[in-house]
């Protein structure tokens, strides 16, 4: 019995009611079988995201408790679940999990194969974990929604994160001018990302600041990582006809004139693509994860690995992603 239980059984950081990181504890988990469509993954080291922490925190977010968080994996396919084809047990893979059911911070997790992306031979599992939430995220508002061209000015807030690290790099690949507003000591990380001009968001009026580099006309285009009332506030720095990609909360519109920017407004979730049950948005996890992989592969986009930290240790790394003091991407490994 002692046997079958070892078997059937993981090591998993899990939650039994909403609360603080006090509630979090290492313990035995069932070890999850893949369902159709499904693989389970052997998981070598996880990214650690803010949503995490409101995963773990309320009640209305994920399904019942206990919870296990962590959405950002990279490991090694394990089992195959029904009707899965095209992938082998063994090869290394990274994955946006779904935000509601998390599940990556264990020895084993499950993963809809539509959504895999292959790691590139070179790039390590800790690199690839630290890229799904906010790089994909970054991707999705750069590549897809705002389209930026050459020469375009694109304003990213919070580029000292990790959207915001990951979009000052993407539209600067697109030859767009970035001015990247950031936090703390900073300035040269996000130059040495590729931005053309660093503003600190506590040194004077920013707004002001970047009217005065863009001669008064705005931005092209903004990305805000910040939330629903600054993204409200950006909107006054887009020129006519600018675009804005939101990723922590779209602006509100009640008090703006009709007809007055003709603006255009898109929020980005890649992660929403689980919600909607569409296989073709999932599928599109796989195409993104494969583009942004390849850059890394390249060597076209660094990952933003700031720290790795070991799998005890995960209260105090979430911790330090709460806290909004590090200056890169944290990720726990759990195998070699």
């Amino acid at each position: 019995m002692a046997m079958q239980r070892a078997w059937a059984m993981q090591r998993a950081w899990v939650m039994d009611a909403a609360g603080g990181l006090a509630g979090l504890r290492i313990a035995d988990a069932p070890l999850p079988e893949p369902g159709p469509g499904e693989v389970r993954i052997a998981v070598h080291a996880v990214g650690l995201n803010r949503h995490d922490l409101g995963f773990l925190a309320r009640d209305g977010w994920g399904d019942a408790w206990p919870r296990i968080p962590g959405t950002d994996v990279a490991g090694r396919i394990e089992a195959l679940g029904p009707g899965v084809e095209g992938w082998r047990r063994g090869t290394l893979v990274t994955c946006l999990l779904d935000p509601r059911r998390g599940g990556g911070l264990a020895d084993f997790a499950l993963a809809p194969a539509a959504a895999l992306a292959p790691v590139p031979r070179g790039v390590a599992a800790t690199d690839a974990a630290a890229l799904p939430s906010p790089c994909f995220a970054a991707f999705h508002a750069v590549e897809r929604r705002l389209a930026l061209r050459d020469g375009d000015v694109v304003v990213v807030f919070g580029a000292s994160g990790g959207v915001g690290g990951f979009a000052v790099q993407l539209a600067a690949a697109r030859r767009a001018r970035v001015i990247a507003v950031h936090s703390g000591h900073a300035r040269e990380q996000v130059l040495a990302l590729g931005a053309h001009e660093a503003l600190d968001r506590d040194a004077g009026d920013v707004a002001l600041a970047i009217r005065a580099l863009t001669d008064g006309r705005g931005a092209d285009a903004v990305v805000d990582v910040v939330g629903r009332a600054h993204a409200t506030r950006a909107l006054g720095l887009l020129r006519v006809d600018g675009a804005m990609a939101c990723v922590a909360g779209l602006p509100a519109l009640s008090g703006r004139p009709p007809m007055s920017g003709a603006v255009t407004i898109h929020e980005v979730s890649p992660a929403a693509c689980h919600r909607a049950g569409d296989p073709a948005r999932l599928r599109d996890l796989s195409v993104v994860g494969r583009a942004v992989l390849r850059r890394v592969a390249n060597g076209n986009l660094s990952p933003l690995l700031r720290e790795v930290a070991a799998f005890d240790a995960v209260p105090a790394a979430l911790a330090r992603v709460a806290s909004g003091a590090a200056r890169g991407r944290i990720v726990v490994r759990l195998r070699a």
